[in-house]
């Protein structure tokens, strides 16, 4: 714990206003029941997320800080952020600048959260830690890989099994069999399946890159689901939440992930350009034949 608190408190030194920073910082702390620094960049956090106009993030940190609401300066965010509206509703902001914009609803209904979590992240690493499958110089190069990637707003989703495979990791194979019994997930090697657009498609690529995630095939009604982080119990909740199926989870190897996932992007962006060239031709057309 005290590795990856150092770990980012010197991110904050550099970039003082890093959420995945601020927000790690402030679980780390309520783990260790230092309720006080854990207040602290909570607020910080939250005067960042509302800076940034981040409506929705505002309000989930409410749940949050409200045990902390006795703190003058706590129910002063708190009334900020209330003063947004309620959850779910789009902030004035937004609508005046994207007003033709509307915000992908979930098939399941429940709004869900479409960006990297570094706690549970952490808590992966955590268990690893705790299980003795990573010893102490390990965990503390995991946290650090894994604060490095996300401070870098690449194209490269970001977990400890990204980290681990990255680095080699001797006992990889171990680890994935420890975590697959542990956690209940299959392990399968994804370049074994035909992805199907009817299968891939059901989650954004936005959503399979920041959270780890992608649907690899159907099963009647069901969807079969890779995911990255086992242990995370709230992305698979989101999962069945935007794919509105029952889900199946398995694990897989971190590069296989990655080559599947650029696949899909890459075609995304094939079709767009062969779309706006289908499009174009059609306008000359048009303008020729006037």
């Amino acid at each position: 714990m005290w590795s990856a608190i150092a770990a980012f408190e010197q991110i904050l030194e550099a970039i003082p206003n890093d959420r995945a920073s601020l927000d790690a910082l402030s679980n780390t702390y309520e783990q260790i029941g230092d309720h006080s620094k854990a207040k602290e960049y909570m607020l910080r956090l939250g005067d960042v997320l509302l800076e940034e106009h981040d409506v929705d993030e505002a309000r989930q940190l409410v749940s949050h800080i409200k045990p902390y609401a006795e703190d003058a300066k706590v129910q002063a965010l708190i009334e900020r952020i209330e003063k947004l509206g309620p959850a779910g509703a789009p902030s004035p902001e937004s609508m005046a600048s994207e007003p033709a914009v509307q915000a992908e609803k979930p098939k399941g209904g429940d709004r869900v959260r479409m960006s990297f979590s570094m706690p549970d992240e952490l808590a992966f690493a955590w268990n690893l830690l705790e299980a003795k499958e990573i010893n102490q110089e390990e965990y503390s190069s995991v946290v650090q890989d894994l604060t490095e990637m996300s401070s870098v707003d690449s194209a490269t989703t970001v977990s400890v099994l990204h980290v681990l495979e990255g680095r080699a990791f001797k006992s990889l194979e171990k680890v994935m069999a420890f975590v697959s019994k542990e956690c209940g997930t299959p392990i399968i090697s994804l370049p074994c399946f035909d992805l199907k657009p009817e299968a891939t498609s059901l989650l954004s690529n936005d959503f399979m890159l920041k959270r780890g995630a992608m649907v690899f095939e159907l099963l009647g009604k069901d969807a079969l689901t890779v995911v990255m982080n086992p242990y995370d119990r709230q992305l698979r909740k989101d999962v069945e939440s935007m794919t509105g199926r029952k889900c199946h989870f398995y694990m897989t190897l971190a590069s296989e992930f990655d080559k599947c996932l650029e696949t899909l992007i890459k075609g995304a962006s094939d079709q767009e350009t062969a779309a706006g060239k289908e499009q174009d031709k059609q306008d000359k057309a048009v303008k020729k034949g006037k």
